[in-house]
This record gives structure tokens, C-alpha cells and sequence, in this order.
């Protein structure tokens, strides 16, 4: 059997009930995920203190595993809950004040944008929301409304609704040569397409397990350039963020170096268990593999779609912008959308489309069931 063969049986607790390509909305687990979940519990309900031990073990584990992936050192990320915490972490971090700007697209996911209007609210910090150019944010729409007062950019890797890909190499780019801070929610794309801090000159990265990481919920994090976290004061702090011990009442804010300082207390163990368990995985499988697979298969639903005739949206019609989330609208797009979860396809209707999500253990095979079901479509009739 082949990696990728392995990865896609992994999975077939989802895949024999249906055609699982909602991977935008929520990914599926295997059942390793599962079972290092219940192993931490386990140890938990059998020895409480061996916890402590066992996320000694797992978190750097973890940790490793995800700095590898997006091109970092462990030391640079802290466990979050999800991108909102992360996202809330930058805006409330960075040193920005009433008068400055910070820009993203009127295409952003919720959690993109309510931390900055908070911030508008709370301290005059501008949320400047910008159109979008074509489904996502553009260096041209930076420099169409970017100006002296522009501290910070915020935006997604891939737009969740059409599933527009930023071009992040020539933004950050466009960020680093003005000083301008880039935050980047990366929800929609890590675990499928590539991703480099480092290279795309990021400052904070906020992801989370649930979507293409194919872990479980309520578990993130947060990526933090080195030489900029430490010049941070976080928004909040806990017992965790210090480094005294926090055993005694000997009371010192004594932040720890990197994003450790980012942490305030005991992150979801169980959670970052599962988390680890799926990025083995995905390293055994080999992300590379997974990446060219979904890409592969994105591109050949898209061929099918366009045959079709079906409206795909704009981003979908080109390599440099579009993803491995698939979007389109018929002439009646709910109605499709409903059709097709009628007929075991897993997708969303996000914003007037039909939305769906590919991933690395989908296959060909799939998606031509798929074009075959809308062809029975009676909207598309």
C-alpha cells in the first residue's frame, strides 16, 4: 500500500459514509486521533500527576512537529484555542495606538475582524477594511489605501468562503519594506498548501487543528517571530506566561522568553495529544504528497466543474490564486448546495456559493461521482 493509499484508508470511517469535501469546514479524524486523546484521559483518570508528565512529553512534541511545518523554531509557538484567540493575542500585543490603521479585506472570516474593530473601540486604532481585489486582499489594494499611519495587515492565507490565496510572499514583502506588522490566519490552508513565516516575513500566525490539520476542536495555535515577542507585553497573562514559580506567593511579572509568554495557564492536553497524532500521520504520509494530491484533485474538480458550465468563482480560474477549496453557483445555489447533502456529498454554502473543501486523501474518483450527481442536478437542467 502506498503512503498516500494509507492515508486515504486511514480515513474511511468518514469516506464509507459519504463523499467528505466540507475539509473547509471541519476536517475529519482517524482513528489514532481519537485514541491519543482517550490515552491522555486515561492516564489522567488513573494517575492524576503522571499528566504533567505526559504533556512534558507530547507538547514539545507537538510543538516540533508544527515549526517544521511552517518553517519556524518550537520555541516561537504557543498552544491557543483557536485562530480568534490568536488573532485577539495580536491585536492586543501589538504596540499600536489611536490614529493608526490596520488593513485587511472585506472578505475576511469573523475571526479577522471583529479583534480589530474591538481594537478600534477600545483604543481609536483604525480597522480599516479595504475591498477586496478579485476575493482577497492585494498588494495594489495596499497600496491603493495603505498610508503614513498603516501599522499592521491582517489576512488569510486562503479566503474561507471562495477560497481566494493571498499571494503572502509579495505581501509580506510590501509589509517588511514599510515596518508594517503581518498577521496572517492560516485556518484555510496549513496541512495542504505550503507555508514559510520565515520566508513570507509573518509576524504572527494563527491556526487552528479542527479544518485541514485533521485534528479536534478547541485546539490552536500561535506562531510569534522571535525577535519581536519579546517586545511584546501580552494582553493577558497567567501563571504559565511567568518565570517564577508560581508555586509560592513571590509575585513577579517576569514574562518567559519567546511565545511561551503567549500561554497563561495549562493548554488543552488532550486536544494537543490528538493534534500530535495527525501531524504524525501526515509527516509519515509525507506533507509534500498530501499537498500535490489535493492540489491535484482540486484541479481536476475544477476541470469537471468548468465543463459543466457551473459559475466557479473567479479565484478558481487560476493557478496563482486559487486553492483547494472549491467554490461555484448555479442557478440556484442553495438549492444545489441542499441537493447535494441530500446525496452524501459533505460541502457548505458560504456567501452564495456552494463551497468545498479537498483534501490529500480525496480522490478523483470522488469528484467525478460529485459531477455526476450535478449533472442530475435540476437546477443545472
Amino acid at each position: 500500500m502506498s503512503p498516500l493509499d494509507a492515508f486515504r484508508d486511514a480515513f474511511r470511517q468518514t469516506t464509507e459514509n459519504g463523499i467528505f469535501f466540507d475539509n473547509a469546514s471541519m476536517g475529519p479524524v482517524f482513528p489514532g486521533v481519537t485514541r491519543a486523546m482517550e490515552q491522555c484521559m486515561e492516564l489522567r483518570q488513573a494517575m492524576p500527576m503522571k499528566y504533567y508528565q505526559y504533556a512534558d512529553r507530547v507538547f514539545p512534541a507537538c510543538r516540533a512537529r508544527l515549526a517544521r511545518l511552517i518553517g519556524c523554531e518550537p520555541e516561537e509557538i504557543a498552544f491557543t484555542e483557536n485562530v480568534a484567540y490568536g488573532i485577539n493575542t495580536a491585536a492586543g500585543s501589538l504596540p499600536l495606538k489611536a490614529g493608526d490603521n490596520v488593513i485587511f479585506c472585506d472578505r475576511e472570516f469573523a475571526s479577522n475582524v471583529y479583534p480589530w474593530l474591538r481594537l478600534q473601540a477600545a483604543r481609536g486604532v483604525e480597522a480599516r477594511m479595504v475591498p477586496h481585489d478579485h476575493g482577497g486582499l492585494t498588494v495594489e489594494r495596499l497600496e491603493r489605501y495603505a498610508d503614513a499611519r498603516t501599522r499592521a495587515v491582517s489576512v488569510s492565507s486562503v479566503e474561507f468562503a471562495d477560497g481566494y490565496a493571498a499571494d503572502l510572499e509579495a505581501i509580506g514583502t510590501w509589509c517588511r519594506d514599510r515596518g508594517v506588522y503581518l498577521v496572517v490566519d492560516c485556518a484555510q490552508s496549513l496541512g495542504v498548501m505550503p507555508m514559510d513565516v520565515k520566508g513570507f516575513h509573518i509576524d504572527f500566525l494563527a491556526g487552528l487543528s479542527s479544518k485541514w490539520l485533521l485534528g479536534p476542536f478547541s485546539t490552536g495555535f500561535l506562531y510569534v517571530r522571535k525577535e519581536l515577542a519579546g517586545q511584546l507585553l501580552p494582553a493577558f497573562v497567567g501563571a504559565d506566561s511567568v518565570t517564577g514559580d508560581v508555586d509560592s506567593v513571590d509575585y513577579r511579572l517576569d514574562l518567559k522568553d519567546g511565545a511561551a509568554r503567549f500561554e497563561a495557564g495549562l493548554p488543552n492536553a488532550p486536544g494537543i495529544a490528538g493534534l500530535e497524532a495527525s501531524l504524525a500521520l501526515m509527516e509519515s504520509v509525507g506533507v509534500e504528497n498530501i499537498r500535490r494530491e489535493a492540489w491535484r484533485v482540486s484541479g481536476y474538480f475544477i476541470d469537471g466543474l468548468r465543463e459543466l458550465g457551473v459559475e466557479l468563482a473567479p479565484c478558481a480560474l487560476s493557478d496563482r490564486t486559487r486553492s483547494d477549496i472549491v467554490s461555484f453557483r448555479t442557478a440556484d445555489t442553495e438549492q444545489t448546495y441542499r441537493y447535494l447533502r441530500e446525496n452524501r456529498v459533505a460541502c457548505s454554502y458560504r456567501c452564495g456559493y456552494v463551497r468545498t473543501g479537498i483534501h490529500g486523501y480525496n480522490t478523483t474518483e470522488e469528484a467525478d461521482q460529485v459531477i455526476a450527481l450535478l449533472k442530475r442536478d435540476p437546477t443545472l437542467r
